[in-house]
């Protein structure tokens, strides 16, 4: 079971995605909320979440610093920003940490179901190959390489 954090600096949105998602559909829990910066840092650290939705703007440190703090000790993070601001100056830096989605408030939940669906899948992808690589002795991108003659 994917274990998810969700952290914002509302309340209500916090409690929003916690209980009118259907987490379980993909297989996920909330395992704990956070409402700023520093508290998100040291439940990520303890918790060790699998997908973490996250506001750009919170007190302490905002997202896009988090995340890229987090990005070398949880590479295989999934991360989806879910912010009320629309500056394409903070999409772009989103977009280069590698977020699986930037998603603006108020986001419509087809849009929340999609970002849960291709973070899960990008997690069920890492860990296939990581069981691929660890059966076959390369990974499946390497051996697709392989075998194309690449």
């Amino acid at each position: 079971m994917y274990k998810v954090l969700l952290v914002d600096d509302e309340p209500i949105i916090v409690e929003g995605l916690s209980r009118s998602i259907p987490w379980e559909r993909w297989n996920c829990r909330v395992v704990a909320t956070a409402n700023d910066g520093t508290e998100r840092k040291n439940l990520i650290e303890k918790e060790r979440p699998d997908i973490v939705f996250m506001d750009i703007c919170m007190p302490e440190m905002n997202g896009l610093q988090m995340i890229a703090a987090l990005n070398s000790q949880f590479p295989d993070l999934e991360v989806s920003v879910l912010t009320g601001y629309r500056d394409f100056e903070y999409a772009k830096e989103a977009i280069r940490l590698g977020v699986t989605r930037f998603l603006l408030k108020p986001s419509n939940m087809d849009e929340l179901e999609e970002a849960i669906e291709c973070m899960c899948a990008n997690l069920n992808l890492a860990h296939f190959s990581r069981v691929f690589k660890k059966q076959v002795g390369v990974s499946a991108n390497e051996y697709r390489n392989q075998v194309l003659g690449k």
